[in-house]
């Protein structure tokens, strides 16, 4: 990291592992934790055919320690993709709440979902 540069990114991979594609057209929202442990949402995103968003969900630059939560809207996107879901969905919506303490490194959060479960990890 240069010295008063924040240089870390934020990204994701959404994959549908009950279609063996990446998912494509799924919205994505960012939130930053407050103190009193409420989302704040900060931005919406949705994929792209790769699965991936079209930019980071934070920038070089847009980098802070702190709580976030992403949210992924997984129900819309298999409805949307015509799967056989039930009304509501099994999973509707899936909020993660991590960390990021060094925003010099880069923040992978890999999803593998399905309308029955799903994964999410640190990736690289």
């Amino acid at each position: 990291m240069t010295a008063g540069r924040v240089t870390g990114t934020l990204t994701t991979h959404v994959l549908d592992t009950a279609h063996g594609r990446p998912a494509a057209g799924l919205r994505i929202d960012l939130a930053v934790i407050g103190p009193d442990g409420r989302p704040r949402r900060v931005k919406t995103m949705t994929t792209d055919a790769e699965g991936r968003t079209e930019a980071p969900l934070l920038a070089a630059g847009e980098m802070h320690p702190g709580r976030y939560e992403l949210t992924f809207h997984v129900g819309a996107y298999f409805k949307a993709v015509g799967a056989a879901v039930t009304e509501p969905p099994f999973i509707d919506q899936i909020p993660l709440r991590f960390a990021i303490t060094d925003p010099a490194a880069h923040y992978s959060v890999p999803l593998l979902v399905s309308p029955w479960s799903y994964t999410v990890y640190r990736g690289s």
